[in-house]
């Protein structure tokens, strides 16, 4: 069964596509089918009468003749395709693509124009364009370079500025496996990276060393992510320069581990000194105390409390020279990390036992101002107290003298600003003829034999636990020694 005149009619008036009929002389419309009749917003009767002008848009490429010699031009050739922008009743102008054929009826030939609305499509389509060369710009000119992978982690496409990162063009790129590019970390195949890119949760943070040439190497850090668009899955990788950044922390690494051998290095010297110096303490006392032995044993007589007290002071000060040696021993192992939580009231207490020994040997006095509160702070117990030890035995040494008339040493303890603070002060003769901030390093010693060493060494072990040290007058007269520690708003761990 073929269609009839009357089914093609049908099938004509209910086209979503626009027809118009023009006489091929004229040029007058004849007839509209409905959906053009929409379009334009006209009913048929409105719509025969209109000429070219009255129906199409205002500007010069749509004026009456250009129409007309299109119309003109599908009479001649039999078929004309054209462009055209109409317009509707309401002043409402839209983009046509438009066909004109020369069609032969029994009255006479006619042109069909055969015209669809484009307009969305139009502004679609340059959307997408602007869309894409807005994209492209942004990889032309953006600090970062942008590289899509396919599944295998091969380069499917590459910005210019990633190409030129990577120190190749990107037709070179092209279908190259990144990690052939240079060393990646983490590899690509790691469970990590695998895991983040099939679940497309998340981004992996890597870095790639790219060397150009046998002097010449590029780091370069980047994302990596799986993105979902339209129904597939790419991975996308952001790459930037890093590379004066990864040349800085390598300086920077190696610079700290000098710095921390020197530290060490150093501390072997300090720690010789505090052996050499401050073991002959305890030993010269233990020397002292095994000699008054001996001399009780040989008398006629033996007091087993005299021996038992002579014996007891020889294990304190071997203790003493043992606490030394193993606080040396701690301090050079773990220079960068020594300090514990300590009480800095405690440690002086302690250090003043063995201060109170030696002065008592010499008729000196000890006042001591040590209040209940904790003073915490981070340090080495054993180190601090033997530089309060050195620094109480300085100043008896000063005040034994016959010149001194006042036989007393002061030690007070206390906290301000934020800071615990030692003041050791005697009334001797002072240190006036030396700089007050800076007497240790210029090794300055009162004493006639003596060298400056125990300054020397108690400033360095004061300065590698974040304290200060000053040497001031004392009123009326002598020296008033000041250590000064950070504090801690951490309490030290009881002892128990």
């Amino acid at each position: 069964m073929f269609p009839t005149r009357r089914d093609f009619e049908q099938m004509s008036l209910h086209a979503t596509t626009g027809i118009l009929i023009h006489e091929a002389s004229s040029k007058n419309i004849l007839w509209a089918n409905p959906s053009a009749c929409r379009t334009f917003g006209f009913t048929l009767e409105e719509l025969m009468p209109l000429k070219a002008h009255h129906m199409s848009a205002q500007e010069r490429q749509y004026r009456r003749e250009l129409g007309v010699a299109w119309l003109q031009d599908a009479v001649v050739h039999g078929v004309s395709v054209k462009q055209w922008k109409y317009r509707a009743k309401d002043g409402t102008e839209f983009l046509a693509d438009a066909r004109a054929t020369l069609v032969h009826c029994d009255d006479g030939p006619v042109v069909m124009v055969e015209f669809r609305n484009i307009s969305e499509e139009v502004e679609l389509k340059e959307e997408l364009s602007w869309v894409s060369d807005s994209l492209q710009r942004i990889m032309n000119h953006t600090s970062a370079g942008i590289v899509v992978l396919d599944d295998d982690n091969c380069i499917d496409d590459i910005s210019p500025l990633a190409a030129r990162l990577f120190g190749r063009t990107p037709a070179q790129l092209m279908g190259v496996h990144l990690e052939d590019l240079g060393r990646c970390e983490p590899r690509l195949s790691s469970p990590l990276v695998v895991e983040r890119l099939t679940s497309g949760v998340g981004s992996v943070k890597i870095q790639l060393e790219i060397a150009k040439d046998e002097d010449t190497t590029v780091w370069l850090a980047g994302e990596l992510e799986s993105v979902h668009h339209d129904g597939i899955r790419t991975r996308v990788l952001i790459v930037r320069d890093v590379t004066e950044r990864v040349v800085w922390e390598q300086r920077n690494a190696y610079q700290e581990a000098n710095l921390q051998y020197l530290s060490r290095y150093n501390a072997m010297g300090d720690m010789a000194m505090i052996l050499a110096h401050e073991l002959g303490q305890p030993l010269a006392a233990s020397t002292n105390y095994l000699s008054g032995l001996k001399a009780r044993l040989d008398a006629e007589t033996v007091d087993p409390r005299s021996l038992a007290y002579g014996i007891d002071q020889i294990e304190k000060q071997l203790r003493r020279a043992n606490d030394i040696v193993a606080s040396v021993k701690r301090y050079v192992r773990r220079i960068e990390s020594t300090a514990t939580l300590m009480d800095l009231g405690e440690s002086v207490a302690e250090s003043l036992y063995f201060v109170r020994l030696r002065a008592a040997e010499r008729g000196i006095r000890v006042f001591a101002d040590i209040p209940e509160r904790t003073l915490s702070i981070q340090g080495e117990s054993v180190l601090i107290g033997q530089v309060i030890i050195n620094l109480c035995v300085n100043a008896i040494d000063e005040i034994a003298r016959s010149t001194t008339e006042v036989k007393e040493l002061a030690v007070e303890t206390g906290c301000r600003d934020g800071r615990a603070y030692v003041v050791i002060r005697d009334q001797g003769r002072g240190m006036l003829e030396a700089p007050a901030d800076r007497l240790a390093s210029g090794a300055f010693s009162a004493k006639q034999d003596g060298s400056g060493i125990g300054l020397i060494i108690s400033e360095h072990i004061v300065e590698r636990h974040g304290g200060t040290i000053q040497y001031l007058p004392n009123e009326p007269n002598g020296t008033a020694v000041t250590l000064s520690f950070p504090l801690t708003e951490q309490a030290p761990a009881s002892s128990g």
